[in-house]
């Protein structure tokens, strides 16, 4: 089945550092089934690739090297589909930020279950009716 792929667990394949068996559990399954996230997507894990960068964490060739793999390896990205003010709203109502939101906002629209590893976004996940991965 269709999942959607939050960009930690995308970093986590490609940075070992941050690799879990959860995420190699849903790197095995993203061989074999479709993946979505929103169109943010992208930024994020450039974001997340450029703070390690930054905090010395991984080098800048190893950061460039992570990006280039998640390059190849995209998921179907969905522009957002909801008004600005049902974003906000979704935001306000599980506590999250417009960012997370937005993974919940395609989760709904979809009806896919999501692979993430932020607590909050999972407790609001659940809180939502949206199935994790």
């Amino acid at each position: 089945m269709a999942f959607i792929l939050d960009a930690s667990v995308a970093v986590a394949w490609v940075v070992a550092r941050q690799a879990t068996t959860y995420s190699r559990a849903i790197r095995q399954r993203a061989k074999r089934e479709p993946y979505h996230a929103p169109a943010l997507w992208r930024v994020e894990v450039v974001n997340v690739i450029n703070a390690l960068v930054r905090r010395r964490s991984l080098s800048a060739e190893a950061g460039r090297t992570a990006t280039d793999i998640l390059d190849r390896l995209q998921p179907v990205i969905h522009e957002p589909a909801l008004a600005l003010t049902d974003l906000y709203g979704l935001a306000q109502r599980y506590g999250l930020s417009a960012y997370d939101a937005s993974y919940l906002a395609l989760a709904l629209e979809l009806k896919l279950p999501v692979a993430c590893t932020d607590s909050k976004l999972r407790a609001a996940l659940k809180a939502a009716g949206v199935r994790l991965v």
